[in-house]
């Protein structure tokens, strides 16, 4: 009989696999056969992806009342890649209990246990195994998956790293180490952890993907351009100028890179605050504030405004509110919540708030750069309108050189006065837009209008295109081009949530 397994295990071993297996079946079906044999086709079956012949095989010879470790644990193994997940549970759960030492059954019982959904069940079975053996990267995968299902965001991140600890080369470790530091705000470990593989590894493309991703997710491509708007720029300072006494307390919501803050400290104000939700960059602008001289006046907290604490944060009420996170829409950085908390909690009775007004802009907009950018028809013959159907209404124009062509005069569809207002709820209305001249009408463009104290403005007209701007035009197309004649009305519903405008023709 030895000899006849050693034969078959050849035959298996040098690629003849069915005449191994048809072989040993036949060993199998003679009453004499022994266990080592049925053992030794169940094993050739599972490695040819046969389980529930294995599974038939290792049943026959497993002997309940002395449980031998290896047909249990292939039993067990057998039911999971059936997917007979509950049942691969019970099985490892009784080769647990049964030999408690064995790391490897407690791993396939965190697995099965996270397979069917029983995320806390499975992280108490991986920390048996970790317990025993703490070099089993799949078991710590398998325990990060768990409290990442859970959503406990600190440790999952912290047991990925330990996967990439082992296996730096892991990339769903890293993409979900990367996601759940971000989750926690903790941006500039996710992107660390991403540089630190790289030096390790310089090949790793996954880490210096991961690395760009991170950046793209903390530091959106909007800042320098906004950065480097003179007219934007221009519009803050001369605002500042208006409302920055040389003794004032200046509360800044949303640092950037320090630009605004400094500023304020450069007219003459007694002390600026800062604070900028995202850390890394508020790190940098702190850097930015030291370099430029700075430090002694302003201060950059890495938090949310509406973390921050007066007489810890703040020493007092503010005399002055700046803010600065307006996106091209105006209300996509949760401005009005973050300017209605900020007036209630760190700015004193009465005083400044700049920009003092903003106001959402729209128009008609028509011309053949912009349908080029809103609408397909087709092209050598092929129709492909079709498509028109799937394609969002609401598009950002990121090109300044489209020329868009207004068919109707400016409209403030919203404007918000956080001097005389303490609270902005959402807002519906219809407005009538009348053109100005005949043509295609693709839709409305909008933009935004910004009162920065009184006598100064900014506004990113479309009619006026800026080398270098933060703030896009955005297209809301119409269900399909209009053609417009002199005076005709085209009435608008205009809508926002608080966060975000939409704009629809109703007439």
């Amino acid at each position: 009989m030895r000899q006849d397994i050693d034969a078959l295990k050849g035959k298996f071993r040098a690629g003849r696999k069915e005449e191994a297996i048809a072989e040993c079946e036949a060993l199998c079906a003679r009453a004499d056969a022994a266990p080592e044999v049925k053992r030794l086709c169940a094993t050739m079956h599972a490695m040819t992806g046969n389980h529930k012949r294995a599974l038939e095989l290792l049943q026959a010879v497993r002997d309940p009342a002395r449980e031998d470790p290896d047909v249990l644990f292939n039993i067990g193994m057998c039911q999971r890649e059936l997917k007979d997940i509950a049942a691969a549970v019970e099985t490892f759960d009784l080769y647990a209990r049964r030999f408690p030492g064995h790391a490897d059954g407690w791993a396939c019982l965190a697995e099965a246990r996270s397979q069917s959904g029983h995320f806390d069940a499975a992280i108490a079975a991986a920390d048996r195994a970790i317990a025993l053996d703490p070099g089993l990267t799949p078991v710590w995968r398998v325990r990060a998956n768990c409290h990442e299902a859970l959503g406990r965001w600190t440790e999952a991140a912290a047991d990925f790293k330990v996967v990439l600890s082992m296996a730096p080369g892991d990339a769903a470790a890293l993409k979900k180490a990367t996601t759940c530091l971000l989750e926690i705000g903790r941006g500039e470990d996710a992107l660390d952890l991403c540089r630190d593989i790289v030096r390790r590894q310089p090949e790793n493309l996954t880490a210096r993907l991961g690395a760009e991703w991170v950046l793209g997710q903390q530091v959106p491509l909007w800042h320098v351009p906004m950065m480097n708007e003179p007219q934007r720029n221009q519009a803050y300072q001369d605002g500042l100028a208006k409302v920055v006494d040389p003794d004032a307390l200046v509360f800044e919501i949303g640092t950037g890179s320090g630009l605004v803050s400094m500023m304020a400290a450069r007219l003459g104000a007694q002390q600026v605050v800062s604070c900028e939700a995202v850390g890394l960059v508020a790190r940098t602008a702190q850097k930015i504030v030291q370099k430029n001289g700075f430090a002694q006046r302003v201060t950059v907290h890495a938090k949310p405004s509406y973390e921050v604490k007066l007489g810890e944060d703040l020493p007092r009420p503010a005399d002055v509110l700046v803010h600065e996170i307006f996106s091209s829409e105006l209300l996509g950085e949760h401005v009005l919540p973050a300017i209605e908390d900020a007036k209630r909690r760190l700015l004193k009775p009465g005083g400044a708030i700049m920009p003092r007004s903003a106001s959402i802009m729209i128009a008609l907009v028509g011309g053949d750069a912009v349908a080029g950018n809103a609408w397909v028809k087709g092209w050598d013959g092929l129709d492909l309108s079709e498509f028109n159907a799937i394609y969002p209404r609401k598009r950002p124009l990121f090109r300044e050189d489209l020329d868009p062509l207004l068919l109707s005069d400016s409209v403030e569809a919203f404007c918000f006065d956080f001097v005389r207002q303490d609270a902005f709820p959402p807002e519906r209305k219809r407005l009538p837009l009348t053109a100005t001249a005949a043509g295609e009408c693709q839709g409305l463009i909008q933009w935004i209008r910004l009162e920065m104290a009184e006598g100064v403005y900014y506004e990113n007209h479309p009619s006026r295109p800026q080398p270098v701007s933060g703030w896009q035009h955005t297209v809301y197309a119409f269900d399909a081009p209009l053609q417009l004649t002199l005076g005709k009305q085209v009435i608008v519903e205009a809508s926002h949530d608080r966060a975000r405008p939409w704009f629809v023709r109703v007439g």
